[in-house]
């Protein structure tokens, strides 16, 4: 596979060579949809969406918020998140995003949503899993990705994250 630029997704329109035979790869309809393949060994190159958590995570009514340190969407507010790893529930991916991006632990509550999103500044295709959570302990602080961290009360929100929560800050406000 070509190596992307910096700040370049990764596409399979990339892939030019069979990783089974290193013959070159041709693209036609397979499944019902266009994806690239070999003809010579029959390898099929699956596109498949990448798995990302969002940690709603809720302290005495308060919403954790982090302000985002890269990209996508560097400088702007939002609740940690970040993709599963290999072997690894979404729930374990949930409180381990939020303990590396936002410094405390918690306990995940309940599932509030899965959808799909599509980030064309880098990521891609994704399907989105989001939890509110309790936070359980630690004290707010930044991780490398992250350029400040703070609790905002329901009000204080920003607009695009009022809208985005609705669902939950009647619920959180009863401190989950």
């Amino acid at each position: 596979m070509d190596a992307a630029a910096p700040g370049e997704t990764l596409s399979l329109n990339k892939y030019k060579y069979c990783p089974e035979c290193a013959r070159p790869l041709t693209e036609g309809v397979i499944d019902g949809r266009m994806r690239l393949h070999c003809d010579a060994c029959g390898f099929v190159r699956y596109e498949n969406p990448l798995p990302v958590v969002i940690a709603i995570a809720v302290e005495a009514g308060r919403f954790l918020l982090i302000k985002r340190g890269i990209p996508p969407q560097k400088g702007y507010w939002g609740c940690p998140s970040g993709f599963v790893e290999s072997g690894e529930s979404p729930e374990a991916a949930c409180i381990r995003e939020l303990e590396e991006e936002a410094g405390v632990t918690g306990e995940v509550v309940r599932l509030v949503n899965v959808a799909h999103w599509y980030d064309e500044e880098l990521y891609g295709d994704m399907l989105v899993v989001s939890y509110l959570v309790r936070v359980t302990g630690g004290a707010p602080a930044a991780g490398e990705e992250v350029a400040d961290v703070r609790y905002y009360s329901p009000h204080e929100l920003p607009g695009y994250l009022k809208r985005g929560l609705r669902d939950v800050i009647s619920e959180a406000a009863g401190d989950v």
